[in-house]
């Protein structure tokens, strides 16, 4: 169930599961609660739990005990998956859950990724206390963001808006990318804006210097053999500072996970099996290794992987020029030398 509804119910009781992406808004549902139930009584009506250390008797004992000086008791459990896989709940811990008394909020707060076979998000599943806490749709990220800035005094236009999610990467299904960068990005957007209202180069002279999203052009650039913008955005990473060896690193890993999947696509395995084994997400295996595979050929892989291997032994023993090497590597890569 989508999270809105715990904005839409009046009261609350009973257990919930909040999981999703958005680290950000689980936090607000969470203060929403707590300053509609317990504000001034957390010490004695707010417990919270970290999921491997609470055993089951713990969580029952917590919600047992009635709320001091309120009408309301608040009881957090992080980290579930962790709880999970150090319990397996017996049918009397969902019978617990069922009878709750009205003064308990129980909250099982995922912050990995829980599965949605298992029996536990089933059991919340059906009684539609999954909260979801997924990334934004359009509409909702662009009322997100006209909030934000509101709240720091300042305005932004729809077609400003529009910039800042394009540059920001937030809809490209890159799933490191959360509000909480959004928060950090916009920020920094505020601080140096001189007028009320936020303009196009408010926002570019921010995000152009965003290291992140140079990194992604950079990938882009040589999994798509465009050596001019693979050069111009090696320097870019340079000159905001980025080491030098770990873009070296994220060239190995690229060439890597082509190599992997050129190997792996020989047996008699799905992709989705080749995915698993490669250990990749499913965005980059399908919108970047899949899309761009064709474009190297294993031979060309195995070679240049043994180059890789010999240059990481050149920069460790000698003083030879970083920039110099990194951009041969680069050029060799890119045109299949």
């Amino acid at each position: 169930m989508n999270y809105k509804q715990i904005y839409r119910d009046e009261t609350h009781s009973g257990a919930y599961l909040f999981f999703g992406k958005e680290k950000y808004l689980i936090e607000n549902a969470l203060s929403y609660l707590i300053n509609k139930y317990v504000k001034g009584t957390e010490a004695f009506n707010y417990t919270k739990f970290n999921g491997v250390d609470v055993k089951p008797e713990d969580i029952i004992s917590a919600c047992e005990t009635y709320p001091v000086m309120n009408d309301k008791k608040i009881v957090l459990v992080r980290d579930v998956c962790d709880f999970l896989s150090e319990h397996e709940l017996k049918n009397s811990f969902y019978d617990f859950l069922d009878q709750l008394s009205d003064f308990v909020i129980l909250i099982f707060w995922d912050t990995q990724s829980i599965k949605k076979t298992t029996k536990f998000y089933k059991y919340f599943h059906k009684k539609n206390r999954d909260m979801e806490f997924d990334k934004l749709g359009p509409a909702d990220l662009r009322n997100f963001i006209k909030g934000y800035f509101i709240r720091k005094g300042k305005t932004i236009n729809n077609s400003e808006v529009a910039i800042f999610i394009q540059e920001s990467g937030y809809n490209s299904k890159n799933e490191d990318v959360r509000l909480l960068d959004l928060n950090s990005e916009m920020d920094k957007i505020a601080a140096v804006a001189k007028d009320k209202v936020i303009k196009e180069s408010d926002i570019r002279s921010i995000i152009s210097d965003n290291i992140d999203t140079n990194i992604f052009k950079f990938l882009d650039a040589m999994l798509s053999r465009n050596t001019e913008i693979a050069i111009e955005e090696f320097h870019n990473l340079n000159k905001l500072g980025e080491p030098l060896p770990l873009i070296f690193h994220m060239i190995i890993r690229q060439v890597k996970n082509l190599l992997s999947y050129k190997i792996l696509s020989e047996k008699d395995l799905s992709r989705n099996d080749i995915m698993n084994k490669m250990d990749v997400k499913k965005f980059e295996f399908e919108k970047k290794i899949l899309t761009n595979e064709r474009n190297f050929s294993k031979k060309f892989l195995l070679e240049f992987h043994d180059e890789l291997i010999k240059a990481d032994e050149l920069f460790k023993t000698s003083s030879v020029d970083e920039i110099v090497i990194l951009e041969t590597i680069i050029i060799k890569y890119c045109n299949n030398l």
